[in-house]
C-alpha cells in the first residue's frame, strides 16, 4: 500500500477532534493506560478547538480518513513540547507516524522553536525508535507526575 503519496497532513479543526480522541484512546489503551483528555491529555484533547493552547495541531489524512494526531504546545519562546502523537492501529508501520512527526518539526522551525521535548513510555518501542531515527536524544526521566516514564528532547536549530 504506497501510504506516502494518498496521504496529507493538514491542521486540526474542531470536526476532527471526535477522530483524534478515537485514536488517542485506542492507542493509550493498546498500552493498558487510559486517556486523560480533562488532564495529562488535554493538549490533543483540545486539538481543533478554539480555547486550545497549542501551536501546532496536525492530523494525518488517508483516503479521507484521520490515521494520525500530533500536537505541540509552547514552553517559552524558543521551546516546544510535543503532545498526542499517535497514529491509528490499523496503519501503524506505513510511514504516517514519520510524515506526521516531520510535519510537526518542520512547522516548530516555522515558528522559531530551536528544540521540542517529549514524555513517553518505554513500552512505546515503535515510537521511541522512530523518535531515535530523527534525532531524538533521550532526556532526563520526567517527574512521576507527567504520566510517562521517559523524555528525549530534539535541537532543530
Amino acid at each position: 500500500m504506497a501510504v506516502e503519496k494518498q496521504l496529507t497532513i493538514r491542521p486540526a479543526i474542531a470536526s476532527d477532534n471526535s477522530r483524534i480522541r478515537d485514536i488517542v484512546q485506542t492507542s493509550l489503551g493498546d498500552f493498558g493506560i487510559v486517556a486523560e483528555f480533562d488532564g495529562l491529555d488535554a493538549a490533543i484533547g483540545n486539538a481543533g478547538f478554539p480555547e486550545s493552547k497549542n501551536t501546532i495541531e496536525l492530523v494525518a489524512v488517508y483516503a479521507g480518513e484521520i490515521y494520525g494526531c500530533v500536537a505541540v504546545q509552547e514552553i517559552d519562546q524558543h521551546q516546544g513540547k510535543l503532545f498526542g502523537f499517535h497514529v491509528d492501529h490499523q496503519l501503524r508501520g506505513k510511514g504516517i507516524g514519520r510524515a506526521l512527526l516531520t510535519h510537526a518539526l518542520e512547522k516548530a522551525r516555522q515558528l522559531g522553536y530551536t528544540g521540542l521535548h517529549l514524555d513517553t513510555w518505554d513500552n512505546m518501542h515503535s515510537a521511541i525508535r522512530l523518535y531515535e531515527s530523527l534525532g531524538w536524544i533521550a532526556a532526563p526521566d520526567p517527574a512521576p507526575e507527567s504520566g510517562a516514564n521517559r523524555a528525549y528532547f530534539l535541537d532543530i536549530t
